[in-house]
């Protein structure tokens, strides 16, 4: 039997409510002088580097699981979601991949237009509004900027801090993510409850 993306979107919540209890307690160390701020910044990077990829986990399993008709979304019928059945499931893989080891998500337009081919309307892929699709954008940015640390991913990351009031320290992918724009929250956690938001807009539509 098919299984609901909102099961989906549970195991997502809760994987990212585990990396909160991991940065409540590097936090608490480093206030008891148990780990130098470095180490609570490399461990940023690290948290945010996960928080990421299981985000894109959950695309692809959203995606694979309704094209191979093995995750419904409440409200709707297979059918009324997939716009290609492709027979049979054996060839799923060969026909999507196209001679590819593995799908890109993101930027999150790939996403789009890869739906939009096997999903009446795109749903729920198109399900975002444009403010979320510009989060995405802008977390993929960050998430570049940790993990290949290129001339053009750190020029992108400058670009979304420069008329920001950062401190120095505050000018690296993790010194971000470490601030505090909104008085008690950081920015990593104004991302992760973002990408929640995201992703039970992307596995609960109401109908």
């Amino acid at each position: 039997m098919p299984k609901k993306a909102e099961i989906l979107f549970s195991n997502f919540r809760y994987r990212v409510e585990k990396k909160e209890l991991t940065r409540n307690k590097i936090e608490n160390l480093l206030l008891n002088n148990s780990l130098d701020e470095s180490d609570v910044l490399t461990v940023y990077d690290g948290l945010f580097l996960g928080l990421f990829t299981d985000f894109e986990q959950l695309l692809e399993e959203l995606f694979w699981g309704l094209l191979e008709g093995k995750v419904t979304i409440d409200g709707y019928k297979i059918n009324e979601i997939r716009k290609i059945k492709i027979s049979p499931q054996s060839e799923i893989n060969s026909v999507i991949l196209g001679g590819q080891r593995y799908l890109d998500w993101l930027p999150y337009n790939k996403t789009i237009k890869r739906a939009e081919i096997f999903f009446h309307d795109g749903i729920p892929f198109n399900n975002l509004d444009n403010d979320q699709k510009a989060y995405l954008g802008r977390y993929h940015k960050i998430r570049n900027a940790i993990a290949h640390k290129s001339p053009k991913s750190q020029a992108d990351f400058d670009k979304i801090i420069q008329n920001l009031p950062l401190l120095p320290s505050q000018k690296t992918p993790a010194g971000y993510l470490r601030s505090k724009p909104r008085g008690q929250e950081t920015q990593y956690e104004i991302a992760a409850t973002q990408l929640i938001q995201i992703a039970l807009d992307l596995c609960i539509i109401n109908v």
